[in-house]
């Protein structure tokens, strides 16, 4: 039995849970915190470097964000399923989570609302999914907003029936006050409205469904986010009520509410098809799956950058990934979508590229200039992997080898180093000191949307290469020359451990 008080006592687990610390080499640790090798001091020393006043300078440069450029101009740190603590099938419900991610500076979450015989609920419909209360998430979205914040997106799936969706508005309008964006705002153009228009402000994505007549262009439905799985009633949770219909419409009443963000499923043609307003509604915004936008590059790449100069894009996962892995966000920002969701329960590959694009900043970076028609010349990276100290040590290995795993992910090519394998014996609980003093060089055309991931494997005789530490950051971020990298480990976790490299970027 789950206790009532379940959200306010899962508070502090949840954090620990799901937290990510990439910034630890944006901030680094004090360095009387950090335990570094006798053959890394030695290093050190015989280059007349000072360990105590490297370890101050961070691997990655803290990025500037302009908060003046037109919404369309950003990329949005996403959560998608935000209510959700483990898997999208069979996870616990809780209005935490909102709080979690919005405290880490995600800027736009997703609430899928039923109808029950409790009233309206939040729930993954028809699936395992525990349930919290509609106002519940509500109240808490609303209480971790603050007056300078950068603007909040919130994604509402709506699966209530219209007779119901007063009462959602009424809910919203009490829980979010003057942070709830309810019209236009006077004096300002809706396609130059900036996120310093809308600072300490929610907008909320309302649902617009153009027409019955209307051909949809995805396979997935267009009421749902989710492949259906049998319908089984969880114990203790209000039955669902069905909105009775395909595509559960929208009472103007909540329509009016999504002024700056009506977001649509795109019907054929929807790349090129204008939508002016009137008939249509101001501000449309695409809402499309990850199967639907893969099938359309490489061949449509042109068309759909074009189209994101135009119109907001959101990217929801495909409804198979059960156990809420990740789409690739990379291909989608290549593609210029602005709002890639992604499942931060997570801390595989997408998400790592997801925290690397947005460490550092407030929710919103501005999309490189390659999105906007700018050109750029071609580089090369050289980068010295020198050692690692406390490389932990994994569970049931005293001795074991290591290695580095250098990927750089770039449009053109992706390229990758291994370092040799050191053999690591008889290793103490405070880690392993691991010196590989290995050397790469990569050529490639700068681009903004590249980014490189070091990891420390653990080589398997007989088994699986065992992936134990990493660090991933876009490339236009990296600090140049000496740095000491502080690893997290494979949850995105700080573990002390820390990667002597340097590196070099030089134009071709």
């Amino acid at each position: 039995m789950i206790p009532k008080d379940f959200d306010k006592d899962w508070s502090a687990e949840l954090s620990a849970h799901l937290s990510v610390e990439t910034s630890v080499n944006i901030y680094p640790p004090s360095g009387g915190d950090v335990r570094l090798s006798l053959e890394i001091l030695r290093f050190l020393g015989q280059n007349g470097l000072d360990a105590h006043e490297l370890l101050k300078l961070p691997a990655i440069c803290p990025r500037v964000v302009d908060d003046t450029r037109p919404l369309k101009d950003y990329f949005v740190y996403s959560s998608h399923n935000t209510y959700l603590l483990a898997w999208q099938v069979l996870g616990r419900a809780s209005s935490e989570c909102y709080t979690h991610v919005l405290s880490k500076n995600a800027r736009c979450v997703e609430i899928d609302v039923w109808w029950s015989s409790k009233g309206p609920i939040v729930t993954h419909g028809h699936t395992l999914s525990r349930s919290v209360p509609f106002k519940t998430v509500c109240e808490a979205i609303g209480e971790a907003v603050h007056a300078e914040d950068w603007p909040v997106l919130v994604s509402l799936e709506c699966h209530v029936p219209v007779a119901h969706q007063d009462e959602l508005v009424g809910i919203m309008k009490a829980a979010w006050g003057h942070k709830l964006v309810q019209e236009p705002l006077e004096g300002v153009n809706s396609d130059t409205i900036s996120p310093k228009d809308l600072r300490g402000k929610i907008l909320l994505m309302v649902e617009y469904y153009p027409g019955a007549d209307s051909e949809a262009l995805e396979d997935e439905s267009c009421s749902t986010e989710y492949d259906e799985v049998t319908e089984i009633e969880y114990e203790a949770d209000p039955l669902l009520e069905r909105a009775g219909n395909t595509h559960a419409k929208i009472a103007a009443s909540l329509a009016e509410l999504g002024y700056y963000a009506r977001s649509m499923k795109p019907m054929k043609q929807w790349l090129t098809e204008e939508l002016p307003s009137p008939p249509h509604p101001p501000n449309i915004m695409i809402n499309v799956s990850e199967y639907s936008i893969l099938a359309m590059v490489p061949h449509s790449l042109l068309e759909l950058i074009e189209n994101s100069r135009r119109q907001l894009r959101r990217i929801y996962p495909r409804g198979s990934r059960l156990s809420s892995s990740n789409l690739d966000p990379l291909k989608q920002w290549r593609n210029g979508s602005h709002i890639v969701c992604l499942n931060w329960q997570n801390f595989d590959y997408g998400m790592q590229l997801n925290e690397a694009m947005f460490a550092g900043t407030a929710g919103w970076v501005e999309r490189p200039s390659r999105l906007i028609g700018a050109a750029e010349g071609k580089v090369k990276l050289a980068c010295d992997i020198i050692g690692i100290s406390s490389l932990p040590r994994p569970n049931g290995h005293t001795e074991f080898s290591s290695y580095v795993h250098a990927e750089l992910f770039h449009s053109s090519k992706n390229q990758e180093w291994r370092s040799v394998h050191v053999k690591c014996k008889a290793v103490l609980e405070d880690g392993a000191d691991v010196m590989w003093n290995g050397h790469f060089e990569w050529e490639f055309e700068e681009d903004d949307l590249t980014f490189i991931r070091l990891r420390i494997l653990r080589h398997g005789v007989l088994s699986k290469d065992e992936q134990l530490l990493i660090f991933c950051a876009r490339f236009c971020d990296l600090e140049q020359g000496l740095r000491f990298i502080h690893l997290q480990s494979m949850e995105g976790k700080y573990t002390g451990a820390t990667l002597l490299a340097r590196f070099t970027l030089n134009a071709v």
